[in-house]
């Protein structure tokens, strides 16, 4: 939550952007969200959150051990050196980001959607006030900004298969990979260098341990 507000708000008074937010840093971020929204605010989206992590890991190690599978054919040898441990690592999380980049849509648009009270377009009511403001609902527009587009639909739930649905009718197909370019990238970066240690990690605990390796 902390990370998604504060990366789509940027500096502090940001004066190029209008967010919704304006937190000094993280600690600031957590002190006006528990203050306003209450301690459950800080966990918007945990479904959608564990609704795109779960299929990216299962996705990116199945991925990873066929390509780990056929690196090794090609190499004809358990060894498949450091470029080879690098790139099936990066491929296998780069594809599974793909993959799973309508999920992160709907998470991302979920935790930052700002409340019609910020934004002008609600009704007054008499008991409005900063506690209401700063609820989120899941957004409609684009994952660069929180405004959404003119005519696009309200979505008044935490249902990430409803909110799959009306952004396929509001945007199409492209709707759900908004961003896919970055995420591909990161993930790609970020699965390249963790399977790669891994690797490394498990040679050297064999290394310490001869005998273990033997009885396997």
């Amino acid at each position: 939550m902390l990370k998604t507000r504060l990366q789509l708000q940027g500096r502090y008074n940001n004066p190029h952007f209008k967010s919704g937010y304006n937190y000094k840093g993280t600690l600031d971020a957590a002190r006006t969200i528990y203050r306003h929204e209450g301690l459950h605010a800080l966990f918007y989206g945990y479904k959608a959150t564990l609704y795109r992590d779960l299929p990216f890991s299962a996705l990116q190690f199945m991925f990873w051990e066929q390509f780990h599978d056929w690196a090794r054919q090609y190499k004809e040898s358990r060894n498949i050196g450091v470029t080879l441990e690098l790139l099936t690592g990066a491929a296998a999380g780069g594809l599974a980001g793909v993959i799973t980049c309508p999920l992160d849509v709907v998470k991302t648009r979920l935790q930052t959607q700002v409340h019609p009270d910020l934004t002008g377009t609600a009704k007054p009511t008499a008991h409005a006030g900063t506690a209401n403001s700063q609820k989120r609902l899941i957004s409609t527009s684009s994952p660069s900004t929180h405004m959404p587009k003119k005519g696009a639909i309200s979505l008044e739930t935490s249902s990430v298969l409803t909110g799959l649905k009306v952004i396929y009718k509001t945007e199409g197909l492209a709707g759900w990979f908004r961003g896919v370019g970055p995420r591909g990238v990161w993930t790609f970066i970020q699965s390249g260098c963790m399977l790669f240690l891994y690797q490394r990690l498990l040679r050297k605990l064999e290394a310490w341990n001869p005998k273990e390796k033997k009885s396997l």
